[in-house]
């Protein structure tokens, strides 16, 4: 059954991408890359809304193509490379509110650079968090490889390659005394609007939703695992005809 909480997406994808140029709309076995989160968006069951906040013309006519809801260019002050994701998610909750009079009370962060996630993904973050009572979100993974906290040293002095361990207290113990530990990936992130009108993210309660494919949890940067996302596509689509 529908929740009667108001649940709005937002895909953010702004142009200024270095790696990848306008990765947004980068092609993907054929696609935009942002395609994929807005079919995942439109399967979604508990997404009352998506919008794509965008200060990219293009990637607005992009999204616009694609059936998506893309109402607004996002200032450029909020589309920096050092722009924090409070910036364009508040933003875009004043703009809905402002000429839309919508104000939704929970909200899901749905970057395009994810897109293998499926609207079963973001249904099941929303569920966790409206059954868990938190204030967001976050879908994690166990890396692989499993590299445990006594194994990770940082850099003290870079001119003397002086390195001291990142966590001190758990080196030279078992690695079965040293806890399990999760990589937080934009799969879903879910939270309460509130929190966003206020200028942070989420609360002090943070639930996590282990994935459990890690392989669908790529994050694309790189030009190689762009590759490496259409390696995956192209395979279970192999798969789907075969079946």
């Amino acid at each position: 059954m529908k929740s009667t909480v108001r649940i709005l997406g937002i895909i953010p994808a702004r142009g200024g991408s270095k790696r990848i140029p306008r990765k947004n709309i980068a092609r993907l076995v054929g696609q935009p890359m942002i395609a994929y989160t807005i079919r995942a968006a439109a399967a979604s069951k508990t997404l009352d809304a998506c919008i794509v906040s965008t200060d990219d013309p293009a990637i607005a006519r992009a999204a616009r193509s694609l059936g998506a809801d893309a109402p607004f260019l996002r200032p450029k002050k909020y589309a920096r490379d050092a722009s924090r994701d409070i910036g364009y998610a508040r933003h875009a909750l004043q703009w809905l509110e402002r000429h839309r009079g919508w104000r939704p009370e929970i909200v899901a962060l749905l970057p395009p650079d994810c897109p293998l996630r499926t609207g079963a993904d973001i249904d099941r973050a929303v569920r966790l968090l409206i059954k868990g009572d938190y204030d967001s979100v976050r879908t994690i993974v166990r890396p692989a490889p499993r590299v445990p906290y006594k194994a990770m040293w940082r850099l003290r002095d870079r001119r003397k390659n002086l390195i001291v361990p990142l966590f001190p207290q758990y080196v030279g113990k078992a690695s079965q005394d040293v806890p399990d530990y999760y990589v937080s990936v934009g799969m879903a992130y879910v939270t309460r609007a509130k929190y966003i009108l206020r200028g942070t993210l989420g609360g002090p309660r943070v639930g996590g939703l282990l994935m459990d494919d890690a392989r669908r949890c790529i994050e694309i940067d790189e030009p190689e695992q762009l590759r490496q996302a259409e390696e995956i596509l192209l395979a279970a689509k192999k798969n789907k005809k075969r079946a």
